[in-house]
């Protein structure tokens, strides 16, 4: 049965709903991505360390999507002091 309590919890932007096995994002390319887990053990980690927590650094999904919303940064040439 899926932990509809993420549903009320989530704190990532891009989490858009979850099932037994399986948590639905924004896509990265099309309307959704599912990312789907081989235990519910795992599923809940996920969950745990990067939809319901304060940082989703780390979740593959929310690093690519910032990456389509937030354009990197260029690099400034350092200047020399004398």
């Amino acid at each position: 049965m899926p932990n509809k309590t993420i549903d009320a919890n989530a704190f990532c932007p891009f989490y858009v709903k979850e099932g037994v096995m399986s948590i639905t994002c924004e896509g990265i390319i099309g309307a959704s991505t599912v990312s789907k887990f081989n235990t519910e053990h795992d599923k809940l980690y996920h969950e745990t360390n990067f939809c319901t927590g304060k940082t989703c650094r780390g979740c593959s999904v929310y690093t690519a999507l910032m990456g389509k919303y937030m354009p990197p940064i260029p690099n400034k040439a350092a200047s020399l002091r004398h």
